[in-house]
């Protein structure tokens, strides 16, 4: 009987996602038909338009503090904790700006969803490739370089209960090599909605996710403290998780909640 019940909970998922699987094969195949006419705006445009879909076809309620910063705030890194896949939606709807993705290779294969990364011109992570830094520190030159903006999740990975991780530097050496600010942005509520490593929406759990625009972090000046390019990194890394922490808490409603599981395991 086994493998009539994994048959039975493949479909019972698959019937499931089929409101989301519709609306991104139509959207993402309309972003690369029409990438050879525009180039990557108009398919960046579209995805703002995909992502509004799905957080409807989901059912998520969005509760957003301080977007109205977002479009002020010119080129920067955008800096967004990671809980869920889901979280790529519910920020990807939010942000009014031209931007690009960072994200492993392997999801650019994926059909729709790959080749509209592709046509946005979002950036792959090879780690493969010996050029690998060299190639992304080009990509994202360029991106600054025309007034746009970089999003990566620090963290590296989603994490597995909600707690938010230690940060890795990549975002924080790109601020400072490109001298443009951190732009933190905290999520709350997508981990209790789809768990790393789970392919469901649990049944009667609130789907109110929270999200909080902090304020923007400058690169720290060079001075004693900041004497080279590697403390400037450091101290941009600590200030800016220091940052989302705090936004975490408020908005999870108690001090050093963003440092506690939200979800067992």
């Amino acid at each position: 009987m086994k493998p009539l019940v994994q048959v039975s909970r493949a479909a019972e998922l698959a019937w499931g996602w089929r409101g989301f699987a519709g609306i991104t094969a139509g959207w993402c195949s309309m972003s690369v038909l029409v990438r050879p006419f525009t180039g990557e705006h108009v398919p960046h445009l579209m995805m703002r338009r995909y992502f509004d879909a799905v957080v409807r076809e989901l059912g998520i309620e969005l509760v957003a503090e301080g977007t109205e910063r977002v479009p002020h705030v010119g080129p920067c890194v955008i800096a967004v904790n990671h809980n869920s896949l889901l979280d790529v939606p519910v920020v990807g709807t939010l942000l009014p700006i031209d931007y690009r993705w960072v994200a492993k290779k392997s999801l650019f294969y994926l059909p729709f969803v790959g080749w509209h990364l592709f046509a946005a011109g979002h950036i792959y992570v090879d780690r493969s490739r010996k050029d690998n830094m060299d190639r992304l520190a080009a990509e994202f030159r360029r991106v600054i370089g025309r007034g746009g903006s970089i999003l990566m999740f620090p963290e590296g990975t989603r994490s597995p209960d909600g707690r938010l991780q230690k940060f890795k530097s990549g975002a924080f050496v790109t601020a400072v090599r490109e001298n443009v600010p951190v732009l933190p942005i905290v999520v709350d509520g997508t981990e209790r909605l789809l768990t790393k490593g789970e392919l469901a929406m649990p049944d009667g759990v609130d789907k109110i996710v929270r999200v909080r625009v902090c304020d923007p972090i400058p690169v720290p000046a060079p001075s004693e403290r900041y004497s080279s390019a590697e403390r400037r990194v450091v101290g941009l890394r600590d200030a800016t998780r220091r940052a989302m922490i705090e936004a975490l808490d408020a908005l999870r409603g108690a001090p050093g909640a963003a440092l506690r599981p939200t979800v067992q395991l």
